[in-house]
């Protein structure tokens, strides 16, 4: 068994090589470094808690499908599995976002 090989389950066709590996890294630490400019100078960017969270949100979501889809191989898995990582991620999402409607709503 080949070290692209696992559990009897051909090679992956077509695998990415190194610089674009290299590339999805320096994406991602362009993101965190946005995250943290953006934390660190709120104050005297002036922005707001609201638009703080937003932005801290979207940028941790594309990182998140990011090494998800990538670095996870989620591309190579079988569509049920895709649907099922999909629809426990988004289930999760609306019960985080319900709670902090709650807590918003209390605080």
């Amino acid at each position: 068994m080949t070290n692209d090989q696992h559990a009897g389950q051909p090679a992956h066709q077509n695998h990415a090589g190194i610089p674009l590996y290299v590339a999805f890294l320096v994406v991602l630490a362009i993101i965190t470094a946005c995250e943290w400019a953006i934390f660190k100078f709120r104050v005297s960017l002036g922005i707001s808690n609201f638009v703080l969270v937003a932005a801290l949100s979207v940028m941790s979501l594309v990182k998140f499908f990011m090494v998800v889809g990538w670095y996870m191989h989620l591309r190579y898995d079988p569509k049920l599995l895709k649907i099922n990582f999909i629809f426990a991620f988004l289930l999760v999402m609306g019960i985080a976002l319900g709670l902090l409607t709650l807590m918003s709503a209390h605080g």
